[in-house]
């Protein structure tokens, strides 16, 4: 071993226990926003009365669902990967299943670029353009969410207040409408992109601009997806399903399970509040921010400030937080198990990181054939 290899050690626990550090205190804070919300022993005054034969049909039901929701959403990524070079559908999925996992188990999303590091590392795929797969995937995704979200409120009927979800909707568009921008424009005329980058970043720190420059030409390759009706119909076609899947997997167990009344449409705005929530970058398993803004949502259509109903909604939204977690990190364990590349480790996170930081003539990770 040589004398580097502890010292570098040191370095990624350091740097991963302050990230943790940070991320629980983030966590804690939404946590503890989501109890003043609704409080804990309305929960656990529900939780005393539950029916739990109807709530086991519920979980049933919705685990059944979110099958489909999650698998959906693991099969579209090939869509986006498939323009980039020959590559087998099984190795994207399993990869996908495992940079998923990495997403919830990893604090203050880190684990993000640990799917485009191992689909470079197992294929012969430029890093950057996976990469930019996973930027463009997040772009739309980011779009279809803050649209359906300002559609919801503006066809909402009820007396909550909309200031809350009005604001997180304008700082999604704020940050997704111009990264779809730039993302075209990189895609379309690469010159005008690089000098609209020196213009900016470039004139503030002239390193940064040529890093940013480079990296958006690379990305160009990680669009074609978006110019290739073959693979842009059948994404947009899954992601269709991922996100229906996804909203009626949460309102079949509400019905099921809790009885409340909010409807299907109803349910789209509270799904659109959640994920921009749970956007913001905390604590391993979104524990904290997933609570609370799914207590917001709700809170657009039900009076959670009742004992009765806010036990119900805490109950429901810790239930859907912990099924949710089962369906996405199962699947990922069992891969990482059966495929030792595959597996997240402290040496793939400190490579994964240090593929994002490379410089992008450096973004290719080729450790072997497909």
């Amino acid at each position: 071993m040589s004398s580097s290899e502890p010292s570098t050690s040191r370095s990624f626990w350091l740097h991963f226990s302050i990230s943790l550090l940070l991320a629980i205190v983030i966590g804690a804070f939404f946590f503890y926003l989501a109890i003043r919300a609704v409080p804990l022993d309305a929960v656990l005054s529900h939780l005393g009365d539950a029916d739990w034969q109807r709530l086991g049909l519920g979980i049933a039901a919705f685990v059944a669902i979110y099958a489909i929701c999650h698998g959906a959403r693991v099969v579209r990524w090939y869509f986006l990967v498939r323009p980039l070079g020959d590559i087998k559908p099984a190795a994207v999925h399993r990869v996908c299943t495992v940079g998923f996992t990495a997403i919830l188990l990893l604090p203050l999303r880190l684990g993000e670029l640990v799917r485009p590091f191992l689909m470079a590392r197992t294929s012969r795929l430029s890093a950057a353009g996976v990469l930019a797969t996973v930027v463009v995937e997040r772009v739309i995704d980011g779009l279809i969410i803050t649209g359906l979200l300002f559609v919801g409120l503006w066809t909402y009927q009820g007396e909550a207040s909309l200031e809350f979800a009005r604001g997180g909707g304008t700082i999604a568009a704020a940050i997704f409408a111009p990264a779809l921008v730039m993302c075209i424009v990189a895609y379309r005329n690469r010159r005008l992109s690089r000098r609209v980058v020196m213009a900016t970043l470039g004139r503030i720190w002239e390193p940064g601009g040529e890093w940013m420059a480079g990296l958006l030409e690379q990305f160009a390759t990680g669009f074609g997806a978006m110019s290739q009706r073959n693979d842009l119909v059948p994404f947009l076609g899954v992601t269709a399903v991922y996100w229906t899947a996804n909203v009626f997997s949460m309102w079949v167990l509400l019905r099921i399970g809790f009885g409340l009344d909010i409807g299907p449409w109803e349910m789209v705005t509270v799904m659109a509040v959640l994920v921009v929530g749970i956007m913001v970058p905390a604590g391993p398993a979104m524990a904290g921010n997933f609570e609370y803004f799914m207590a917001q949502g709700m809170g657009l259509y039900v009076p959670i400030d009742e004992v009765s109903v806010g036990g119900q909604v805490g109950v429901f939204a810790g239930l859907v937080h912990l099924l949710q977690i089962a369906v996405i990190v199962a699947p990922g364990v069992w891969v990482m198990v059966r495929h030792r590349n595959l597996r997240v480790s402290r040496q793939t996170i400190e490579e994964s990181k240090s593929m994002h930081e490379d410089s992008p003539e450096q973004s290719r990770v080729d450790d072997g054939p497909n």
